[in-house]
């Protein structure tokens, strides 16, 4: 029997500061050892609380990994809505720093965001799997705005323009989970990423108007 379900919208996540200690305590041990291997025993034992404390903050680990993700989304989605309604500065330019955002979302969190979707997308858990597209939809969309300004040329539409933009940061995410000895540095992943949007976008002349 087949269920349909609607797509979930993203509430930003607004935990207490015992909810902040113990979503910042989940993280690392996502980002050690996967989506898979949280509990919240194992939790409770990183922050220093009984097992049964976790649980009068986060009911259950399915409870626990929709805040992260919301909290998660909310850190990306946040400053790229700001950035991408800027009117002020030329489309190619916002783009640009849109991917740069995502990739410092990336590199803070060790590539955080590519195991919560591999995972999250494989656990067969609807209401996840609703959450974390919903947060793909919005980057999206908010990307392919930006896109159907510039008017690329290529016979595609924007939405799906969009999903270039959002490989290299997934690659770059990838190389520090899988190949951390081959992962750039900072200056050089900011490098690419200015090179990576203008050559996709041929918008060396927008970026020589405003100095991101």
């Amino acid at each position: 029997m087949t269920h349909s379900h609607q797509p979930l919208t993203l509430v930003p996540f607004e935990p207490t500061p015992r909810q902040r200690e113990i979503l910042e305590h989940a993280f690392e041990l996502v980002q050690q050892s996967g989506l898979t291997h949280l509990t919240l025993r194992k939790v409770a034992e990183r922050v220093g609380f009984t097992e049964a404390a976790i649980y009068r903050h986060f009911p259950s680990k399915a409870a626990l990994v929709d805040a992260l993700v919301r909290t998660l989304g909310g850190r990306l989605l946040g400053p790229i809505r700001e950035l991408a309604a800027d009117l002020s500065v030329p489309p190619s330019v916002r783009l640009e720093r849109m991917v740069r955002h995502h990739v410092g979302i990336l590199r803070a969190t060790g590539g955080l965001p590519i195991i919560l979707v591999a995972e999250g997308l494989a656990t067969g858990d609807t209401e996840l799997m609703d959450r974390l597209r919903s947060v793909m939809s919005a980057y999206v969309g908010l990307l392919a705005g930006v896109l159907a300004e510039i008017g690329l040329p290529a016979g595609v539409p924007p939405a799906q323009q969009a999903l270039l933009f959002i490989g290299l940061p997934a690659a770059l995410g990838m190389q520090l989970r899988a190949f951390p000895d081959l992962a750039l540095t900072d200056p050089q992943a900011d490098e690419l990423v200015g090179y990576y949007v203008r050559a996709l976008t041929g918008a060396a002349r927008d970026r020589a108007e405003v100095n991101p």
